[in-house]
């Protein structure tokens, strides 16, 4: 048997719990509207930001509402801050860039492969592009070499040398 003492703390527990749930929810709509539209929480607010003493027709009463409603979005911001919290605003724009990252680095893999493909298609290897082109020019400067070589012996076997030209002066 259930003891009434454990019963009756146990049902006063859950009704608080719903009251205390009915209150979050009404701050979190609250805040969410741009903290108007809930006359409890306006009538707080305007007291502890000091706005009871401005008179709510007043031409400056929507300028110093305004600076009162930033001043608690940065201290809630702050407060949040400090416990660990992350706005559910903040949360979701990351949790759109890290998707974002995500399907950007699924691509370039994906690219990669493609490449890799596209090489072992062709027969090249990674590690044999670069000795490919230390061969071609390695080529190109022994060619080099015999083109000036060529050219030492054409102008050794030229018959109009410098010392003919000396003999007619």
């Amino acid at each position: 048997m259930v003891d009434r003492h454990f019963l009756e703390l146990w049902g006063n527990l859950l009704i608080n719990t719903a009251k205390g749930q009915k209150q979050i929810e009404e701050l979190t709509q609250w805040i969410s509207q741009g903290l108007k539209g809930f006359e409890g929480q306006d009538a707080i607010f305007r007291k502890f930001y000091g706005l009871n003493s401005l008179d709510q027709d007043s031409p400056d009463y929507p300028k110093a509402w305004q600076k009162a409603a930033d001043d608690f979005q940065k201290s809630l911001k702050g407060y949040l801050d400090l416990m660990g919290v992350v706005r559910k605003d903040e949360h979701l724009k990351l949790v759109g860039k890290y998707e974002d990252l995500k399907k950007k680095a699924a691509d370039q893999e994906e690219t990669i492969k493609h490449l890799r493909m596209l090489l072992d298609e062709k027969g090249i290897a990674q590690g044999e592009v670069p000795k490919g082109f230390q061969d071609l020019i390695k080529k190109q400067t022994d060619q080099f070499q015999d083109l000036m070589k060529g050219f030492g012996h054409f102008l050794e076997k030229d018959p109009s040398s410098t010392d003919g030209d000396n003999n007619n002066s």
